[in-house]
């Protein structure tokens, strides 16, 4: 009897988990696993990199305490990775130079999907066929909590089994407990912007809108870290959970009990979103849009305007970003140099990454930020023709083609912006470099960054005319190809770095027939090279998209 109530039991928990009032959360969770365990593999990626890299480079305790008090006294290292603490330690260092930015990239992938999957989902108008089922709006909401949920615990699964083996390296030496307990750090910041991401869905009225709130939040808490640990004012890290997941340190002198605030701040948000989902009518939201404005009609006379109306936010925004990186990394230029000229395994893991058998002064640390720029240009790139393809995909393009605009016409002018942009942002990296760089007198001539601005160029074309050939002939892969090729390239970059690869694999990554300058004179051949496949590959996408169907998503 016992078994069958046990039996019984089961069965109705199965039948409940596969009911259609729980079918949003399984939806959710099979379409956002995948990227959870991608990320988790980058993160055991950087762990990896960081941890067996400062363990080679650094094997005697002299040789980390010299490195340690170097990078202690930089007050741009401490803004951006935060105060560091036991770096003479393998496993300070990698808490310190890799958690920071993990959290940091995983809060930012949080707080997107769950705009995606929250207001996203509901301004392409899938909620209303969900809702007419067997749910409610609260309940509805509670099920896309639940499958973001499962993406966290997938990350959370995939990290620490990472970490797990990146400890039993006998030169890192990390405990079983203590890489899970760095997963689980990792993942916390993830949670908080996660459900951050989700309240923003129910306050604003579109997506983007709710991912500007969202990733404004998590800018005023960044830089109320970042102000916390590079003046006085430490008491400020008891207001910004990235200050909460700062004093937890993983790896050593574990603090557990700062899981707690970040415990009830998850759920008090969880709490707030599911609330004002069930208040809401579908479509709406507490800061709604003004029902009528006057009409704006600059910028519409033409296609090409009109294009240049449609993508100046977007385009503006990658420039700043751009301009800015390139201006506080060269604001560092200066202190990475000394760092460099002290340590002969710094020097050697830079020339590694470089590609050159020794790496100099501060032409060696901003060659490695010109390579950084470089995946940011080829993602400008990726981000402007999935743009493209997703106004085809949502119908916005038909509006444009039942009027006198041909698909050639209409592509020639979003692809000419594009290249604009790219132009623009090459010369924005050599500006705010040589002003940060110069500003600390560390002695780069401008001749030498502009050079090092136009050698970005190429990867981007070449990536341009990745996605619009995927654009052209298999659409609905566009994004898949154009950000896949730029994140192979840059993980097969960086596992070439410190481990040998067979030169077939090396050779398919774009950025290994780059010459990052200006650590090295650019190779203008392999540039050119990158250009005409890429102008040759955009061109023959661009002519199947103007004889195939249009394609919805």
């Amino acid at each position: 009897m016992s078994s069958t109530n046990q039996s019984g039991t089961t069965n109705t928990q199965i039948e409940h988990f596969f009911s259609p009032q729980t079918v949003i959360g399984r939806f959710v969770a099979r379409r956002t696993m995948r990227s959870a365990a991608f990320l988790a593999a980058l993160f055991g990626i950087v762990v990896a990199a960081k941890a067996s890299g400062f363990a080679s480079a650094y094997p005697t305790a002299a040789s980390r305490v010299k490195i340690a008090a170097s990078f202690s006294s930089n007050i741009g290292l401490r803004a951006v990775l935060g105060a560091p603490s036991h770096i003479a330690s393998v496993a300070g260092f990698t808490t310190w130079n890799a958690s920071g930015p993990i959290m940091i990239v995983g809060s930012i992938w949080a707080l997107l999907l769950a705009t995606r999957n929250f207001r996203g989902e509901e301004n392409a108008g899938r909620w209303e066929m969900l809702l007419s089922g067997q749910t409610t709006a609260r309940r509805a909401a509670a099920n896309v909590l639940a499958g973001l949920a499962a993406s966290l615990a997938v990350l959370y699964v995939v990290a620490a089994l990472a970490f797990i083996t990146i400890g039993r390296i006998h030169t890192v030496n990390f405990s079983v407990s203590a890489a899970l307990f760095l997963a689980l750090v990792c993942v916390s910041s993830a949670a908080v912007f996660m459900t951050m991401g989700a309240l923003a869905s129910q306050l604003m009225p579109t997506r983007s809108r709710a991912a500007g709130l969202a990733t404004g939040v998590f800018g005023f808490f960044f830089l109320l870290r970042a102000f916390a640990d590079t003046t006085s004012a430490h008491w400020l890290l008891y207001f910004t959970p990235l200050g909460w997941t700062e004093k937890m340190q993983p790896l050593y002198n574990s603090q557990p009990k700062w899981l707690i605030p970040i415990i009830g701040l998850v759920i008090l948000l969880v709490a707030l979103t599911i609330y004002l989902a069930g208040r809401r009518d579908l479509g709406a939201s507490t800061f709604v849009d003004k029902d009528s404005a006057k009409p704006h009609t600059k910028l519409l006379s033409g296609p090409l305007l009109a294009t240049i109306r449609l993508t100046r936010s977007a385009s503006v925004a990658w420039l700043a970003g751009v301009a800015t990186m390139a201006f506080f990394f060269g604001l560092l230029a200066k202190s990475a140099s000394q760092a460099l000229s002290q340590s002969s395994g710094l020097n050697r893991e830079f020339g590694r990454v470089l590609h050159v058998s020794q790496s100099i002064g501060a032409t060696a640390f901003l060659g490695f930020i010109f390579f950084l720029l470089m995946i940011v240009i080829m993602s400008y790139t990726a981000s402007a023709v999935s743009a493209m393809r997703e106004d085809e995909a949502e119908g916005l393009l038909d509006n444009l083609l039942v009027r006198r605009v041909s698909r050639l016409q209409w592509l020639r002018d979003r692809l000419s912006i594009v290249i604009i942009v790219i132009v623009i942002a090459s010369l924005l990296s050599t500006i705010g470099s040589w002003i940060g760089a110069n500003s600390q007198h560390a002695g780069v001539a401008y001749h030498t960054l502009f050079l090092a601005g136009v050698n970005t160029i190429s990867p981007a074309v070449f990536i341009l005319g990745i996605a619009v050939f995927a654009m052209g002939v298999i659409p609905r892969l566009t994004s898949v190809l154009s950000y896949g090729v730029i994140v192979l390239s840059f993980l097969i970059s960086l596992i070439g770095s410190g481990i040998k690869l067979n030169h077939w694999i090396l050779d398919t990554s774009i950025l290994q027939h780059v010459s990052l300058a200006p650590a090295v004179k650019p190779n203008w051949s392999s540039g050119i090279m990158l250009i005409c496949i890429g102008l040759i590959m955009a061109l023959i996408g661009s002519l199947v998209f103007n004889r195939r169907d249009l394609a919805a998503e």
